[in-house]
Formats: structure tokens, sequence, C-alpha cells
């Protein structure tokens, strides 16, 4: 499975291990555009019709409240608004996941709460992420926020970005995806092409005695050895991957930066 680094919107680039991200609509459309996407993604991946009608369901839910809480709904302006993004990844660790992300740039200040908010019994809405909590608990899955930088256009935004992950249920197609052997050179081209155009500034890349090391800002640093892939943030110790695990990595680094600038706002 080549280490592909690129940004595109082939749903089969999910298949050969690729970071996929597609903009939403700036409009009431962008649940529809979500939905339609997962369903041509997890078609790609073979995975049960139940599966892939309720996690198209959910992340319906997160366009919806991408579109009316970040962009205010009807009352969005078009000509200033930033567009939502739809990004999916493949994470391996000790199960196969899915991983889908819902990226806006409206305000969060945190912290979140991993859990439903229930809305007062009479409202007729409000009741999104207690679906998406459902419906990812019922696989094993699990969902969360984080802030994070936007992938698509010029400017890297600041923003947040409201996940769910899926195991992938055994005896489906993609359970039986192995990624291919990467070399650590071919790894690092990789976290380095993925954090540069994050706008994190200046990220140095060195290499020596079997390793190669790229720090992105004090006390931020990936290591790239023969074997595996760790990172470490400040007040945390080092956290092992494997090499396929590039995106993965990638997301926490990059999500912790973002956690950083806008505490420093």
């Amino acid at each position: 499975m080549p280490m592909s680094g690129a940004i595109n919107g082939d749903p089969d680039d999910l298949r050969r291990g690729g970071f996929p991200a597609w903009p939403l609509p700036l409009d009431a459309a962008g649940a529809g555009v979500a939905r339609s996407l997962v369903k041509t993604m997890f078609g790609v991946l073979g995975m049960p019709s139940q599966v892939t009608y309720d996690v198209a369901v959910a992340i319906s839910e997160l366009a919806t409240n991408a579109y009316v809480h970040a962009l205010g709904g009807d009352a969005a302006d078009p000509g200033t608004a930033c567009r939502p993004e739809l990004w999916a990844y493949l994470r391996w660790g000790t199960r196969p996941e899915v991983v889908l992300k819902v990226f806006d740039t409206a305000l969060w200040r945190g912290p979140f709460a991993y859990g439903p908010t229930r809305p007062p019994p009479e409202s007729e809405g409000g009741r999104g992420l207690e679906v998406v909590h459902a419906l990812t608990a019922e696989y094993g899955g699990h969902w969360g926020m984080q802030r994070t930088r936007a992938r698509l256009g010029a400017r890297a935004a600041l923003g947040k970005a409201v996940f769910l992950t899926l195991p992938i249920p055994p005896g489906c197609p993609a359970a039986l995806l192995r990624p291919l052997p990467s070399t650590p050179q071919e790894v690092v081209r990789r976290v380095y092409g993925l954090v540069t155009s994050r706008g994190l500034g200046r990220v140095q890349a060195t290499a020596g005695h079997g390793m190669a090391v790229i720090c992105l800002r004090a006390g931020v640093h990936v290591w790239v050895h023969p074997d595996s892939l760790t990172y470490r943030l400040p007040g945390r110790g080092r956290v092992r991957h494997s090499l396929c695990d590039a995106v993965e990595v990638v997301e926490q680094v990059v999500a912790h930066c973002a956690d950083v600038d806008a505490r420093g706002r």
C-alpha cells in the first residue's frame, strides 16, 4: 500500500493508505454530500450495508452541525466563510479502524466533554451528537473533538475537527488490507509533507544514527526509526506507532500545535 501524501478527493485513495479530503458546500447540502461520500468510501472498502448506512447518518449530523453552528446556517456569508472539510484515513494500531473527521473554523473554547449534551425535551433539534454517540458506541468506535488546522486551501486555517472512529468488522474485505512495507525514507517524506502543508511554520528534519528526527517546534518531535514511528509532546512521554500510521501521528502533533496556537490567541 503506497504511502501517498497527496490531498485529493479520490475515495479509492483511502483503501490505498491515503488521506483524502473533500470541501463541503457552504449550505445545507453539505450533509447530503458528506453522506454520499461516506457511502462511496465504504463501498470501496466493502463495509456492510447497515454499518455504511449508520455511519453515513452520523457523518451527515456532523456536517449539519458544521453548517448550522460554524457557518451560522442561513446567515452564512459565502463570500467570507471557510468551507467545512471532510477527511478520512485508516488507522492500524492493534486493529484496523476507519477515521472520519469534519473540520470547520468555528471558535471552540474547550475543554470538550466527550459525550452528548441532551437538549430540553421540547426541543426540535440539538440531538445530532446524541445520534453520533449512539451509532459509534454500537459498533465499538468512539468520537470526540480536537483543535486542528485546515487541509484544503492556501491558509491552513485554525479550527476544529469533530471525529469518529469505526473498527473494521471481521470478515469485511477491508479487514484483510495490510499496509505494504515502507522505507523510513518514504515515511520521513510523507510526515514532512503533511506537517509542512498545515501552516506550522518552519519544520526541520535531520537524519543520522539510523533514524530521522522531524522537529515541528520546541518540545514537539517525531522520530522515524527503521521499524517504528514515535512522537513526543511537552509534558507527555513518547508514543509509539508502526510506520504505516504516519497520518495518525501527524494528526496528533498538528492537534497539539493548534491547541497551543489557539490558547496563545
